[in-house]
């Protein structure tokens, strides 16, 4: 992938005005400046862990729900079910060792979130990020609208806990835009925690990838070292 943010992140400069007055409104000013730098030149995500040495209460939905693994003949139905995603890239994502954990309801999917190993490219930060061996890095949770609020999610969290756990990894891992609150609901009760930050920042053809935060109690990666790169 070429320097720089990912195709999320252009600029729509004539729906901007907007945009600022919305944020400004619900948010404040704090907020407005890094949902400008986020459109600009920098842009960071807080880094969450849900360590598997940790108890994995059990989670109840108000509906009937099966959790499974998205094979490769129910592609189709994935892609009917999420319309942000065609079959090409479901598929390439299984073909690299991504699985995808579905909820469904009297057979149809209601909910989905994919896991990926190794190195990630986080499309939000137009980078990789690497990850060790005994983690996993969880993303593009997903819940039909007809669904949500019936703690689907949670069902299948606690199946993708169980899942890794079993397989002997020592953690999961995601991330989530500071000033989305919204989508810090879903990681905290399955027990996530913000352990510290990613980003990137890009001036013309220079980019500079940060990383900074706590691993197993201790510093890691920090702030400006991790790199200076040229597109």
């Amino acid at each position: 992938m070429p320097a720089g943010f990912g195709k999320s992140a252009r600029v729509h400069w004539r729906r901007m005005p907007g945009r600022a007055w919305e944020v400004l409104r619900r948010e404040g000013w704090s907020s407005l400046w890094f949902h400008v730098l986020g459109e600009t030149i920098y842009r960071r995500m807080v880094l969450l862990e849900r360590p598997l040495n940790e108890p994995i209460p059990e989670a109840r939905a108000d509906i009937a729900v099966e959790v499974s693994l998205l094979r490769h003949g129910e592609i189709d139905e994935y892609a009917a079910f999420h319309p942000g995603l065609d079959e090409a890239e479901i598929r390439g994502r299984i073909e690299r060792g991504g699985k995808c954990f579905v909820s469904r309801h009297e057979g149809s999917i209601v909910n989905a979130c994919w896991t990926a190993e190794g190195s990630v490219w986080i499309e939000y930060l137009g980078r990789s990020v690497q990850f060790a061996a005994d983690e996993v890095y969880v993303y593009n949770n997903y819940t039909d609208p007809r669904f949500r609020g019936r703690n689907v999610s949670m069902v299948r969290a606690e199946a993708m806990l169980r899942h890794f756990r079993e397989l002997g990894y020592r953690r999961m891992m995601a991330v989530v835009v500071p000033e989305n609150k919204a989508a810090f609901r879903s990681p905290d009760k399955a027990g996530y925690r913000p352990i510290g930050v990613i980003g990137c920042i890009r001036i013309g053809p220079w980019r500079w990838e940060l990383m900074g935060g706590r691993r197993a109690g201790r510093r890691w990666r920090d702030g400006m070292g991790s790199g200076l790169r040229h597109r």
